[in-house]
């Protein structure tokens, strides 16, 4: 079953910027969900510059369909979200980062970490997933660690040259979907979709979430963030 979860980072980073309530990532939450979308994911970085700490206690009072929060893997992040009891938790790259995408994580570089993370968030009825370059290596140790679900960066997409290439890089990532159903982990796919491609993304039966973020954003600043919604989950 393919959903729209929908990322909220760059409402959040545009209210920063303004140093203001808005525009609020809350009120686009409510908005998002009315238009029909199924999950709601948030980047909670080290430096706050999108959801700040006082959103995540919102987002789990506002949120009805799923919410699903992305953190650097350190221990005071852990501790945090394990007070706020999302319903999963997903891993990327630390370090600071120059841009509102997360980067994806080695996870073998972090395996013990990573085991102990996935272990405290199963003792407390979370789900663990981690944002992986395209990789069946990494797929691979993923399972092994024991992760609930793999979420592939596609941003190969957007740099595609060619149709050719386009073509080529959907199907790895379709056969990389395939192996990860196969250890038993879900699939969350984000990076480079929006309205042009997703209906290729459609195509890729063990694909769970779609993350969409600034495509949508961009269109909802001309037709409203519910209808930019709908609009985007008519093409699934």
């Amino acid at each position: 079953m393919h959903r729209l979860a929908v990322d909220i980072d760059p409402i959040a980073f545009v209210r920063n910027q303004f140093n203001d309530r808005y525009p609020d990532p809350i009120q686009a939450v409510v908005l998002a969900e009315l238009g029909g979308a199924e999950s709601i994911v948030a980047y909670f970085q080290d430096d706050q510059r999108t959801i700040k700490e006082t959103d995540l206690v919102l987002l789990k009072h506002i949120v009805k369909t799923y919410l699903n929060v992305r953190c650097n893997i350190t221990e005071e992040n852990i501790r945090k979200l394990l007070r706020v009891q999302p319903d999963m938790v997903t891993f990327v790259a630390p370090g600071d980062l120059k841009t509102l995408e997360p980067e994806p994580l080695d996870v073998d570089l972090y395996t013990k970490q990573l085991e102990d993370s996935v272990i405290e968030l199963h003792t407390n009825e979370i789900l663990a997933s981690v944002l992986i370059a395209p990789d069946v290596n990494q797929i691979k140790l993923a399972g092994k660690m024991g992760f609930d679900y793999v979420e592939l960066d596609a941003r190969g997409l957007a740099s595609a040259e060619d149709m050719d290439s386009e073509v080529a890089f959907l199907e790895e990532l379709d056969n990389l979907s395939i192996a990860a159903n196969k250890m038993g982990m879900g699939v969350n796919i984000s990076g480079g979709i929006g309205y042009d491609n997703i209906r290729d993304i459609v195509k890729m039966e063990y694909v769970e979430d779609i993350v969409v973020g600034k495509p949508l954003f961009s269109k909802s600043l001309a037709i409203g963030f519910e209808q930019a919604v709908r609009d985007l989950i008519a093409l699934i």
